[in-house]
């Protein structure tokens, strides 16, 4: 692995194709890149004047005077009119007078660019905020729900809470956040609906009932782990991958319930792979990488292992101390302690997730 860090932001500016928005974005945070952005060909003029007027080190670089070029001998044209220290003395006029001209345009809100886009600022916040007090609205409807954080894509509508505040931001900017919180409400809104009728055990079978209880019709289940899901380990080493998640849309993938073994076996196999959902919630509702659950594993807990942390889950859930059921091993060969277990009623409790 390479010790260099790729620079983003230095090869977003680098990009012709970079678009007006991001580039504002970019001059708010990396005044090193103050010059290039002014040569870039999607900088526009409010943007320009912004970043002259809060960086002196660039005005000054733009002011200052270009030297004369030598007089060549034979040249024709304006030259031999006006003299070619004439036309340098003239260049020099237009820049001051252009960038004096600049200064006081830009003098009056150095604070931030004047927006490029064609909606009104106050208009787009206005639907935005509107966006977003429906969203929480719809959102406290199903809070309680264990993988709320993820039907809901809470973390990328907190996201784009903060960035709308964040200078410069366009008048371009804030329409599309307006937009996108609208596109996030509005797939809200649908899967609110799509789970009311998803409730209703269709199968009638055992993996389904816990699925439909735990997620209330926010989770799908699907038996088809044989084509959805990954082999574990070497080829030959003898296991075999009997479940899965994915989240677009929230589905556990299964093998059919006779390949899975019996009653005990399959609940134990549905809520290891519901877990790792509740995990993946856990996280993003705590808008980082790592949920609280995350955080007990990398203290070293259930062995450091998140497949271990989910096998604990089904293990306090049914009350369970063997991973063995007819004469069949199941999960990652690690019982869980009577200590693990009580850090996983608490989890289970902090997360909605289901736990007698």
């Amino acid at each position: 692995m390479s010790g260099h860090m790729h620079d983003t932001d230095l090869a977003a500016v680098q990009n012709p194709a970079t678009p007006p928005a991001l580039l504002a974005e970019i001059a708010a945070r990396r005044g090193d890149l103050h010059s290039l952005l002014l040569h870039h060909p999607a900088c526009y003029p409010q943007l320009r004047e912004w970043i002259l007027a809060v960086n002196p080190a660039i005005r000054a670089t733009m002011a200052a005077p270009a030297p004369a070029p030598v007089p060549r001998r034979g040249r024709g044209g304006l030259c031999a009119l006006l003299g070619c220290g004439g036309i340098a003395l003239l260049g020099f006029a237009l820049v001051v007078v252009l960038v004096v001209a600049g200064l006081f345009a830009s003098s009056s809100s150095p604070e931030q660019p004047e927006a490029q886009g064609t909606g009104s600022r106050s208009e787009s916040l206005a639907a935005f905020d509107a966006e977003r007090s429906r969203f929480y609205e719809l959102y406290a409807q199903i809070e309680a729900n264990p993988v709320a954080p993820l039907v809901a894509d809470l973390m990328t509508f907190r996201r784009l809470e903060a960035s709308i505040s964040q200078p410069p931001v366009t008048d371009a900017s804030v329409a599309d956040r307006a937009s996108e919180a609208k596109a996030i409400r509005q797939s809200l809104e649908q899967r609110i609906a799509d789970a009311a009728a998803r409730r209703a055990n269709v199968s009638g079978s055992v993996s389904e009932a816990i699925v439909d209880e735990a997620g209330q019709g926010f989770i799908d289940i699907a038996w088809n782990a044989d084509t959805e899901c990954g082999t574990p380990g070497e080829p030959d080493d003898g296991r075999v991958t009997i479940g899965c998640i994915s989240e677009e849309t929230l589905t556990v993938h299964l093998l059919p319930e006779d390949q899975l073994g019996g009653d005990t076996a399959i609940r134990l196999v549905v809520l290891h792979e519901l877990s790792h959902l509740y995990m993946r919630a856990d996280s993003d509702a705590n808008g980082a990488e790592l949920g609280s659950s995350g955080v007990l594993v990398e203290q070293g807990h259930f062995q450091g292992n998140s497949e271990v942390f989910a096998d604990c889950y089904a293990l306090t859930y049914l009350d369970l101390w063997t991973l063995t059921f007819d004469g069949r091993d199941y999960g990652y060969n690690y019982i869980c302690t009577a200590e693990e277990r009580q850090l996983m009623r608490t989890w289970a409790v902090e997360v909605h997730a289901p736990m007698p």
